[in-house]
């Protein structure tokens, strides 16, 4: 009798190790074949908090990049239609100076319709769009910077009233952090802007009537006008360097949150098959000594 229950709760003792050690060896073959560490979150339990706030992390990162690739692009535009009215400045610096120094109506009158290319050049580089949004119009990106047509007029005076402008002088933001808010690009309502429109419109004027006077209150606006220029196109190539770098971090973030993720997520394949083996063999002398034991125990009915 005490034969038979001791061989009872062998018997029981080696299914369950059986057991376990099947469930092992079905892990292991998981891990090998797949690559990862388990099937279910359920089954790393211990790392899956962790798990969800990397790749939470992670997905923010993702959007805080594509945030500043979109911005980067609309400010690439910007800079852009900013460097196209520095090549004008050029120009209308070339045309000044020949006006200035003919000395016949009719001559500077020749001059006059170049003028006129130059400032309605100025007009479609002013309201430049990207996406289908003026670049120009701060927060009020739907409306166009000014809604006049180009035209000869005598100087308002220096500095140049910026009254033509219908955007917003707020500019618009970017998300580039957990409660980070970025502001960007340049608006409209700069001196720059308006110097430039009024002293293109009084260099036409200038040329088509004759007037040194209006020639030279356009030279005036002009020249003060170039230096604003630059300085817009300083301000807006070093935004897009400076959230160039943190798209960077947040690159180089996701690179090692990668890395935490996979220590997670991946299995150690050397260490599966290790333990593969050493789980296979168990499970293989378990089941040989239940065999042995169940073939031993039919004896005692014979």
């Amino acid at each position: 009798m005490v034969t038979r229950i001791s061989t009872s709760h062998l018997n029981s003792t080696l299914i369950s190790r059986i057991q376990d050690s099947s469930a092992k060896v079905a892990s292991d073959t998981y891990r090998i074949s797949s690559g990862f560490e388990a099937r279910r979150y359920e089954d790393i339990s211990t790392e899956t908090n962790a798990l969800f706030d990397l790749k939470e992390l992670k997905s923010n990162n993702e959007r805080y990049i594509r945030n500043i690739d979109d911005v980067n692009a609309r400010l690439k535009s910007s800079e852009n239609a900013l460097q196209g009215m520095s090549d004008l400045m050029t120009d209308a610096a070339n045309l000044w100076t020949l006006g200035r120094n003919e000395n016949s109506a009719e001559s500077r009158a020749t001059l006059a319709p170049k003028a006129e290319a130059l400032t309605q050049t100025f007009y479609q580089l002013f309201q430049t769009q990207f996406e289908g949004r003026y670049v120009f119009s701060g927060q009020a990106s739907e409306n166009p910077p000014l809604n006049q047509a180009p035209t000869a007029n005598i100087s308002p005076g220096d500095p140049a009233p910026t009254t033509y402008y219908t955007g917003d002088p707020a500019r618009p933001s970017v998300i580039t952090g957990e409660n980070i808010q970025i502001p960007y690009g340049v608006t409209g309502d700069q001196q720059g802007f308006a110097d430039m429109l009024a002293g293109l419109e009084a260099l036409w004027f200038g040329l088509e009537n004759n007037s040194t006077t209006e020639i030279d209150n356009a030279i005036d606006l002009l020249t003060g006008a170039q230096s604003d220029l630059s300085d817009m196109l300083g301000e807006v190539g070093g935004q897009i360097s400076s959230l160039t770098l943190l798209k960077d971090r947040h690159e180089n973030a996701n690179i090692s949150i990668n890395e935490r993720v996979d220590d997670i997520e991946k299995a150690d394949i050397t260490e599966a098959i290790s333990n593969y083996s050493a789980n296979q063999a168990v499970l293989e002398s378990s089941m040989a000594i239940l065999a042995r034991l169940q073939a031993t125990s039919l004896l005692d009915y014979i």
